[in-house]
């Protein structure tokens, strides 16, 4: 039998205990958070990050995307906060990789330019809303917590209201359902083009909405 060396067990105690505070405060351990961004990777069919960050202790750690080069996906690094999203109503592997579904959506169309004001980017954040419904209705998973957070969240210049967000968030899940029930197998890019024709369809509600924070 292999031996294990003083160093590896205390970090493999020092883990085990980190994932019980982390279950008692946040109903998540590390293990399980990142096997819920690992199988948001896996709905995009698109590699892990080339790396996971763990935030939550860091007083400016955010939940979110970054990256280098927008025509890759091997430099991507996913973050998230623990606390941040308690807020929101995560408070399990459901709500968590919901989020990441959103999160991966971005890393999806990193490299798309999409319209409206300051590149498209609330179009950016509610096409990655809209992909958390479509993935939440396809594989039967109750986000209602993590939609109810969100549609209390204010706009921003980097943000949607969260009325505006969670009407995103129902239209996929209204369009992940369709084809499920239909069993109609159906690509990302054919999802992102009904997103665009939802946009054009309520492009006056969504321009009234920018025009008060841009």
């Amino acid at each position: 039998m292999a031996q294990i060396d003083n160093n590896t067990t205390i970090i493999m105690i020092r883990d085990f205990y980190r994932n019980i505070i982390y279950k008692a405060k946040y109903n998540l351990t590390e293990d399980e958070c990142e096997r819920a961004i690992l199988d948001a990777c896996r709905f995009f069919g698109m590699p892990a990050p080339v790396l996971i960050k763990n935030l939550t202790n860091e007083p400016q750690g955010s939940t979110c995307f970054s990256n280098r080069d927008p025509n890759s996906f091997y430099d991507d690094v996913l973050c998230y906060n623990l606390k941040e999203l308690k807020s929101l109503g995560v408070d399990g592997y459901v709500g968590f990789t919901a989020v990441f579904t959103h999160e991966c959506a971005h890393r999806l169309f990193q490299n798309r330019l999409l319209p409206g004001p300051d590149f498209g980017q609330w179009e950016h954040e509610l096409v990655a809303d809209y992909f958390m419904g479509v993935r939440a209705a396809l594989q039967d998973m109750d986000i209602t917590k993590v939609t109810d957070g969100l549609a209390q969240t204010m706009g921003s210049g980097t943000h949607p209201t969260g009325t505006l967000r969670r009407e995103y968030i129902l239209y996929g899940k209204q369009e992940g359902y369709m084809h499920r029930i239909k069993n109609i197998d159906a690509s990302a890019e054919d999802y992102f083009q009904l997103f665009l024709e939802y946009r054009l369809r309520h492009l006056q509600e969504l321009h009234a909405a920018e025009m008060r924070v841009y």
